[in-house]
């Protein structure tokens, strides 16, 4: 199995679990980076800076509200990050943190600018295909727009579905295209000839060493070596565009990102930390989803859970976590039809694992466990007050007819 995904090879997967990765990453880390950027200095820049291209983007007022809209993007990042409201979330993420990077870029252009503008590119997709993202709080809300039968349904048919990753197949075709054009620029930016020559490359590593005052030792055979630098120049443009050379005839994109990847980290050894977001811009096409079937599949014990099956609250939480049971290890048995030990009326929900029976609170709580992810929440709720609170919380969520059941079998 490839360690990335070409999602435009393909964009179906056996589980939505990239995209929930991918938002948490994504969301989480951009929050890190927009609130760690001295947004406030840059109106304090002299004006002979200002790129006239966009010029009419350099306002007083614009400068001035930057520090402002880091911290709305911020807060929308958090709705974002556990998916709710993606649509407007990401969306208006995405284009205020455009809007304050445009206004950045007037007097400064550097990596971090754009790479994330790719990471508000990627943001702009998750809310344009919003809908294909089920492990999420708007996932859970959609459940509330189909019929008990379609949910149990979804529950008793078992995990045999293909799911559309939209998002991040435009998103890799997006930041393949970027690279392909890094590539050009390199043409269009002055006589190819000195580029080629490795002249280019080495007048950078002189430049960035005489800026930082740092001397990096793993830039000095390049600059010795006119040859290196040739290699280096030749090598970096090839595995630029192998990646959208994979992506489009539907190849594996595992050597050439690895190519990339290794390609910032040499540009990091010796210029500096020049577009290390790159880094985990190419880390969310991983296949995060092998990685963790590998991971539960060494582990996971098959349980069975009976359900009461008119129970809308229930069902519906138990829709979304069966997105998460990659291995098949868990048998949703609906009440109606369960055998004795599966059914329990009056706690709605039961678990059977090695013969051992867990029901209500207890019964959700070890079904949580059986998924690596949610382990850590398990735990929490094994916590002496919080498995008081908790098991007050479950009994007042179920429903009226659920314990008349219960009281009627007694």
């Amino acid at each position: 199995m490839s360690a990335f995904v070409n999602y435009v090879a393909d964009d179906g997967r056996a589980s939505p679990l990239n995209l929930a990765v991918v938002r948490v990453l994504l969301g989480t880390y951009v929050i890190w980076r927009v609130l760690s950027l001295e947004w406030a200095a840059y109106g304090e820049w002299p004006d002979f800076h200002v790129d006239e291209t966009i010029g009419f983007l350099h306002q007083d007022l614009f400068f001035a509200l930057l520090p402002y809209q880091q911290w709305v993007v911020a807060g929308l990042l958090l709705s974002f990050i556990v998916g709710y409201r993606t649509r407007w979330t990401g969306g208006l993420a995405s284009l205020l943190l455009m809007h304050m990077l445009s206004v950045k870029a007037t007097i400064y252009l550097a990596g971090t600018v754009e790479s994330l503008f790719v990471c508000a590119y990627l943001l702009l997709l998750f809310a344009l295909f919003a809908e294909d993202d089920p492990l999420s709080v708007d996932g859970f809300r959609r459940t509330d727009e189909r019929s008990l039968t379609e949910l149990n349904a979804v529950l008793t048919e078992g995990t045999d579905r293909v799911y559309r990753l939209r998002a991040l197949k435009w998103g890799l075709l997006a930041v393949a295209i970027i690279y392909v054009g890094s590539a050009w620029g390199k043409a269009l930016n002055g006589p190819l000839e000195i580029w080629l020559s490795g002249a280019e490359l080495q007048r950078d590593i002189l430049f960035y060493g005489e800026l930082t005052g740092i001397d990096r030792a793993l830039g000095a055979p390049l600059v010795e070596h006119e040859w290196l630098a040739w290699v280096g120049f030749v090598g970096t443009a090839l595995v630029q565009v192998s990646l959208f050379a994979a992506v489009v005839l539907g190849v594996s994109v595992t050597l050439p990102i690895l190519g990339i990847l290794g390609f910032h980290v040499s540009v990091i050894l010796t210029l500096g930390l020049y577009f290390i977001d790159m880094l985990l811009v190419l880390s969310l096409f991983a296949a995060w989803d092998g990685a963790y079937r590998r991971l539960v599949s060494a582990t996971d014990e098959p349980v069975r859970v009976g359900y009461d099956d008119h129970w809308s609250g229930c069902v519906r939480a138990l829709v979304v976590l069966a997105h998460l049971d990659v291995t098949d290890s868990v048998e949703f048995v609906p009440q109606s039809d369960a055998p004795p030990a599966l059914t329990d009326r009056e706690k709605g929900l039961v678990l059977v694992r090695d013969g051992t029976g867990y029901r209500g609170y207890e019964a959700g709580r070890q079904l949580l466990s059986q998924f690596r992810l949610c382990a850590p929440l398990a735990v929490a709720m094994a916590i002496p007050p919080v498995r008081a609170l908790g098991t007050r919380l479950y009994a007042a969520a179920v429903p009226a007819r659920t314990r008349s059941l219960g009281s009627e079998t007694d």
